[in-house]
């Protein structure tokens, strides 16, 4: 019995312990020491690096942004770039080729309509790409277009929220282990209690319930750590839009102005019908008849109400 209550206390002290960090999680991540740009992290072990590509890509016209991270470090990367191409739609087969080539694939791509057949479109696409292989295919995407407006990364540092995570998955799977021989010991007694039985069943499904959102929360940290993201915004550069795009057509403004109209007038045809059909039976009855009744009643008040006789102490006028 001292062995049951032990281990009950000691799973309930580790449930407490969980459900207390789970609200904390998202707030021990720190992004990597150091800010470059719009508030940028940067690994010191990279300064010279960094700054070493920066020189190399400022002789050409190209503006670089490299954060490199340690790889004993569980981090979680994130990049965004905009550019510019003649043409958009040859640039997107570019990239799409360029990011299978390193392993990774295209999330999500959103090609916006154009008017004309000729025109270039602008895309948005979101890339998930090895870690490793970010900065090497966001340069040769970069290399690809013809124009690169901006270029941002950050870096998401989530080691101590890993190693929480599997620190307590250790213990829990422990716990387990102890709980499911308890339940095995409980179970042999000639006489066993179905309600200890009870309360280690409750325990272990509690605790294996746990063990189950960790090991989700560490999968789907190591799958953001693995693949990191990238938001690329494509648009035609200047040179390819046309100045007047040849989208007016007067024939169709004139036939959806008549279209208008003729809802227009089969709208108040149809609150005309609505009006005589229901409105004004409905006026009829609810005010009409009432009104008809007490002119009646007033009527025939009026009737049988005596007339009222003179004052004979009041002389008669002459």
């Amino acid at each position: 019995m001292k062995r049951l209550t032990a281990i009950l206390a000691l799973a309930m002290v580790l449930a407490a312990c969980g459900s207390g960090d789970s609200g904390g999680e998202g707030d021990s991540a720190e992004p990597a020491s150091g800010n470059l740009g719009d508030g940028l992290a940067v690994s010191p072990d990279t300064t010279a690096a960094a700054a070493e590509e920066a020189s190399a890509e400022d002789r050409d016209g190209t503006i670089g942004v490299n954060l490199e991270v340690s790889q004993d470090r569980k981090v979680i990367r994130q990049a965004s770039l905009e550019l510019q191409a003649d043409n958009t739609r040859e640039a997107f087969d570019r990239i799409v080729e360029l990011t299978e080539s390193a392993g990774g694939f295209i999330s999500n791509a959103t090609v916006h309509p154009v008017a004309n057949e000729g025109d270039q479109p602008a895309v948005v696409m979101t890339l998930r790409i090895p870690a490793s292989q970010l900065t090497h295919t966001m340069t040769s995407i970069k290399a690809s277009v013809e124009e690169v407006v901006s270029e941002s990364q950050g870096a998401e540092d989530v080691t101590d929220q890993f190693i929480d995570l599997e620190a307590r998955l250790t213990n829990l799977t422990a716990l387990e282990v102890e709980l499911r021989a308890l339940l095995a010991e409980v179970r042999q007694q000639p006489e066993a209690d179905p309600d200890k039985l009870l309360r280690v069943f409750t325990e272990i499904s509690n605790v294996r319930g746990q063990i189950e959102q960790i090991q989700g929360q560490l999968n789907y940290l190591e799958d953001v750590v693995s693949m990191a993201t990238l938001e690329i915004s494509l648009s035609p550069t200047p040179a390819v839009v046309p100045i007047v795009e040849d989208t007016w057509r007067p024939l169709e403004v004139a036939r959806d102005a008549l279209r208008s109209l003729v809802s227009g007038l089969q709208d108040v045809a149809e609150w005309g019908i609505h009006f005589a059909i229901f409105t004004v039976p409905m006026l009829i009855l609810t005010v009409g008849v009432p009104l008809l009744a007490l002119y009646v009643v007033v009527r025939q008040w009026k009737k049988r109400r005596p007339p009222v006789e003179p004052d004979p102490a009041l002389p008669a006028e002459s």
